[in-house]
């Protein structure tokens, strides 16, 4: 049984941003896996919304409007919807959180990011009626994302955030074959069970490289598009996405155990026997939470024949244990309990799993040398992916790269470091 997470066992951290405020990561850490710039496209233009001044203090949730707008999502639409949590007048489960109105009803986070999903999904579907494929797929992509807000950052046992999520991954799949590239739907066996993963195939007979693709303790696999189309498919590469332990579509392999790696192993033996796919191709990227994870994986699955490891925290931050913990802001500390099924309140318990995700303390980086190529991308000053653990981590392979990126904090801006590790990408795979 996964462990029910009250909004109101937590403090809120101090900041006051616009637009946009750092998102979640690896094992925890708060952050965002980066800014990006908007993909929308006119044909789902709103009219301007005055922006929504967003002070941390005031939301559980971290907001992330550029990364969403990059995924499909109007930024016009994205501002209302916070106007309207913000404005409400309804009962709040914690009163210090704009975003904990009681469900369900108005101001409800879940109800207005799902209202304006349907609202997308509708259009879609008239759209697709039409004849008109290419605003379809806009809408649809719309709709995927803002179903995937709406279940956001899936930290509780919620049938609600269950249904969004489920709204999610269906409105993801309808917008990816009204394109150019091919998808399917895996299911990947594991231990007894299967979870799902997404396998996205540019234009061409096959068999293709591929790259399998991974996020944060709270970025869903729907998420993961734009390495995709801007860089792979273009090159005739595959990707699959999926959602890390303990998350999502994983939620029952929860990050507990130390072999987070897992996962992607059993991707990796499942796209062994598809006929699409390049066997002796295949590489690996993590962002943050999936940068610790594909880390560790260039250490114990030599199929995987190159990683890039994007602000994966290696051991400092990790090692600190109960410190960690007791600094982390009410929604990554709630993600992570969650990822790990251990209740929010069992701190003892969250920085003894903690110290066990380090790669140090795992007996891999500076401990053992593995022939995988690992390029490691950060920015300069990273607290949780500091520049020397990232050395000892680029250390440890025999053909070892550490990109320092611009940006300030955790994890590089979103159409840099997907550029660097294309660029790096293409001369491995």
């Amino acid at each position: 049984m996964r462990h029910q997470v009250r909004l109101s066992t937590m403090a809120a951290s101090v900041a006051v941003v616009t637009l946009a405020v750092a998102g979640c990561g690896a094992a925890g850490t708060p952050a965002g896996e980066g800014r990006a710039e908007s993909s929308t496209g006119s044909s789902r233009s709103a009219a301007p919304v005055e922006a929504v001044e967003i002070d941390e203090e005031k939301w559980f949730r971290e907001i992330r409007l550029e990364d969403w707008a990059a995924n499909g999502g109007d930024p016009a639409v994205m501002q209302a919807v916070l106007r309207r949590i913000q404005e409400s007048t309804d009962e709040r489960e914690n009163a210090q959180w704009f975003d904990t109105v009681i469900e369900p009803g108005p101001g409800n986070w879940i109800t207005e990011w799902t209202t304006v999903g349907r609202e997308a999904l509708g259009k879609a579907d008239a759209a697709r009626a039409g004849g008109d494929s290419r605003a379809a797929r806009d809408w649809y992509r719309a709709a995927s994302i803002y179903f995937t807000v709406a279940a956001y950052p899936q930290h509780r046992e919620s049938a609600h955030e269950e249904d969004a999520y489920r709204r999610a991954k269906d409105a993801y799949e309808k917008a990816a074959r009204l394109g150019d590239s091919g998808f399917e739907r895996l299911r990947v066996p594991l231990e007894g069970g299967t979870f799902e993963a997404f396998l996205h195939l540019p234009k061409g007979d096959g068999p293709f490289p591929v790259v399998l693709s991974t996020g944060g303790i709270d970025v869903a696999k729907t998420q993961n598009r734009p390495l995709f189309d801007r860089h792979l498919a273009p090159a005739g590469i595959a990707m699959v996405s999926f959602d890390n332990a303990g998350f999502g579509d994983s939620k029952d392999w929860p990050a507990d155990h130390p072999a987070m790696d897992r996962l992607h192993s059993a991707v990796v033996d499942r796209l062994r026997e598809h006929d699409l796919i390049d066997a002796e191709r295949i590489g690996a990227v993590g962002v943050s939470y999936g940068g610790n994870t594909v880390g560790r994986l260039a250490f114990t699955d030599e199929r995987v024949k190159a990683v890039v490891s994007v602000c994966g925290p290696v051991h400092q931050a990790l090692d600190a244990g109960l410190e960690f913990i007791d600094n982390l802001p009410p929604q990554p500390r709630a993600a992570l309990a969650a990822r790990l099924d251990v209740p929010v309140g069992d701190t003892e318990r969250l920085a003894q799993l903690v110290k066990r995700t380090s790669l140090v303390n795992q007996g891999y980086v500076g401990k053992q040398r593995t022939d995988t190529p690992i390029l490691v991308v950060a920015t300069a000053d990273d607290p949780f992916a500091p520049v020397g653990d990232i050395k000892r981590l680029a250390a440890s392979s025999a053909d070892g790269e550490v990109k320092i990126t611009g940006g300030h904090g955790h994890c590089p801006p979103v159409k840099e470091r997907d550029q660097v590790t294309w660029d790096w990408l293409k001369r491995h795979l």
